[in-house]
Protein backbone atom coordinates (compact mmCIF):
# COMPACT_ATOMS: atom_id res chain seq x y z
CA UNK A 1 0.00 0.00 0.00
CA UNK A 2 1.27 3.54 -1.05
CA UNK A 3 2.97 5.48 1.75
CA UNK A 4 1.01 8.89 2.29
CA UNK A 5 2.95 11.31 3.83
CA UNK A 6 1.98 15.32 4.35
CA UNK A 7 4.85 17.40 4.84
CA UNK A 8 3.05 20.98 6.57
CA UNK A 9 3.92 24.52 7.53
CA UNK A 10 6.97 24.16 5.71
CA UNK A 11 8.44 28.24 4.69
CA UNK A 12 8.42 27.62 1.08
CA UNK A 13 6.85 25.03 -0.57
CA UNK A 14 9.60 25.03 -3.45
CA UNK A 15 12.41 25.27 -1.41
CA UNK A 16 11.17 22.23 0.50
CA UNK A 17 10.18 20.50 -2.61
CA UNK A 18 14.00 20.70 -3.83
CA UNK A 19 15.20 19.81 -0.25
CA UNK A 20 13.11 16.47 -0.23
CA UNK A 21 13.43 15.32 -3.78
CA UNK A 22 17.33 15.69 -3.20
CA UNK A 23 17.09 14.00 -0.34
CA UNK A 24 15.32 10.95 -2.48
CA UNK A 25 17.76 11.23 -5.34
CA UNK A 26 20.75 10.62 -2.88
CA UNK A 27 19.09 7.84 -1.62
CA UNK A 28 18.59 6.22 -4.79
CA UNK A 29 14.57 6.95 -5.36
CA UNK A 30 13.27 7.12 -9.00
CA UNK A 31 10.60 10.21 -8.67
CA UNK A 32 7.82 12.08 -10.74
CA UNK A 33 6.45 15.32 -9.83
CA UNK A 34 2.91 15.71 -10.96
CA UNK A 35 1.74 19.38 -11.13
CA UNK A 36 -1.23 21.35 -11.93
CA UNK A 37 -0.56 22.97 -15.41
CA UNK A 38 2.15 23.41 -18.54
CA UNK A 39 2.50 26.64 -16.40
CA UNK A 40 3.57 25.01 -13.14
CA UNK A 41 5.76 22.31 -14.57
CA UNK A 42 7.34 25.55 -16.55
CA UNK A 43 8.35 26.92 -13.02
CA UNK A 44 9.61 23.97 -11.46
CA UNK A 45 11.37 23.31 -14.42
CA UNK A 46 13.64 26.27 -13.91
CA UNK A 47 13.47 25.73 -10.03
CA UNK A 48 14.87 22.34 -10.63
CA UNK A 49 18.11 24.02 -12.41
CA UNK A 50 18.76 26.23 -9.51
CA UNK A 51 18.34 24.91 -6.32
CA UNK A 52 20.41 23.37 -4.79
CA UNK A 53 22.97 26.46 -5.77
CA UNK A 54 25.92 23.72 -6.29
CA UNK A 55 24.24 22.17 -8.92
CA UNK A 56 20.65 20.60 -10.24
CA UNK A 57 18.17 18.13 -9.94
CA UNK A 58 18.33 16.19 -13.37
CA UNK A 59 14.65 16.33 -14.34
CA UNK A 60 12.66 15.70 -17.87
CA UNK A 61 8.75 15.30 -18.78
CA UNK A 62 7.38 12.15 -19.26
CA UNK A 63 7.77 11.74 -22.93
CA UNK A 64 11.38 12.64 -22.99
CA UNK A 65 13.29 10.33 -24.82
CA UNK A 66 15.73 10.01 -22.15
CA UNK A 67 12.65 9.36 -19.45
CA UNK A 68 13.66 6.01 -18.52
CA UNK A 69 17.18 6.95 -17.44
CA UNK A 70 16.44 10.27 -15.59
CA UNK A 71 15.59 9.97 -11.75
CA UNK A 72 13.63 12.68 -11.51
CA UNK A 73 10.16 13.37 -14.09
CA UNK A 74 8.23 16.62 -14.02
CA UNK A 75 5.08 17.16 -15.72
CA UNK A 76 1.62 17.59 -15.83
CA UNK A 77 0.01 14.95 -18.19
CA UNK A 78 -0.98 12.58 -15.96
CA UNK A 79 -1.91 10.64 -18.48
CA UNK A 80 1.58 9.91 -19.22
CA UNK A 81 2.42 9.19 -15.62
CA UNK A 82 4.49 5.65 -15.13
CA UNK A 83 4.80 4.48 -11.72
CA UNK A 84 7.94 5.56 -9.83
CA UNK A 85 9.43 5.00 -6.01
CA UNK A 86 7.90 8.50 -5.04
CA UNK A 87 5.42 10.95 -6.03
CA UNK A 88 5.29 14.27 -4.87
CA UNK A 89 1.46 15.77 -5.61
CA UNK A 90 2.01 19.23 -6.73
CA UNK A 91 -1.84 19.50 -7.74
CA UNK A 92 -4.74 20.67 -5.91
CA UNK A 93 -6.57 17.39 -5.93
CA UNK A 94 -5.92 13.99 -5.33
CA UNK A 95 -3.39 12.48 -7.89
CA UNK A 96 -4.78 9.87 -10.30
CA UNK A 97 -2.83 6.13 -9.90
CA UNK A 98 -1.09 7.41 -7.08
CA UNK A 99 -1.64 4.44 -5.48
CA UNK A 100 1.41 2.95 -8.37
CA UNK A 101 3.51 4.57 -6.42
CA UNK A 102 5.22 3.23 -2.90
CA UNK A 103 5.65 7.06 -1.53
CA UNK A 104 3.40 10.12 -1.90
CA UNK A 105 4.28 13.20 -0.58
CA UNK A 106 2.42 16.36 -0.43
CA UNK A 107 3.92 19.69 0.72
CA UNK A 108 1.87 22.22 2.38
CA UNK A 109 2.55 25.76 3.64
CA UNK A 110 0.91 28.32 4.85
CA UNK A 111 -1.40 29.75 2.26
CA UNK A 112 -4.92 29.37 3.97
CA UNK A 113 -6.19 27.95 0.30
CA UNK A 114 -3.14 25.64 -0.43
CA UNK A 115 -4.12 24.63 3.54
CA UNK A 116 -8.12 23.59 2.71
CA UNK A 117 -7.04 22.19 -0.54
CA UNK A 118 -4.92 19.91 1.18
CA UNK A 119 -6.96 18.89 3.77
CA UNK A 120 -9.76 17.73 1.29
CA UNK A 121 -7.23 15.80 -0.25
CA UNK A 122 -6.65 14.17 3.29
CA UNK A 123 -9.60 13.25 3.93
CA UNK A 124 -9.83 12.20 0.39
CA UNK A 125 -7.23 9.32 0.99
CA UNK A 126 -8.84 8.54 4.47
CA UNK A 127 -12.07 7.62 2.76
CA UNK A 128 -10.39 5.55 0.35
CA UNK A 129 -8.60 3.76 3.18
CA UNK A 130 -4.91 4.81 3.51
CA UNK A 131 -3.62 7.06 6.83
CA UNK A 132 -1.52 9.71 5.67
CA UNK A 133 1.48 10.65 8.27
CA UNK A 134 1.83 13.99 9.12
CA UNK A 135 4.96 15.85 9.24
CA UNK A 136 5.29 19.30 10.88
CA UNK A 137 8.26 21.52 9.55
CA UNK A 138 7.27 24.34 11.82
CA UNK A 139 11.00 26.12 13.06
CA UNK A 140 10.57 24.85 16.51
CA UNK A 141 10.50 20.94 15.02
CA UNK A 142 12.86 20.83 12.40
CA UNK A 143 15.44 20.67 14.78
CA UNK A 144 14.40 17.62 15.90
CA UNK A 145 13.98 15.71 12.62
CA UNK A 146 16.58 14.22 10.17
Amino acid sequence: MTEISFYFNVRSRETALCQLAGKALAAGKSICILTGSAAATQALDRLLWEIPANGFLPHCSFDAATAEQTPIILDHRAELMTPRDILFNWTDHVAPRFSEFGRLIEIVDADDELRLAARQRWAAYKQLGYTPDAIDMSPQTQTSRS
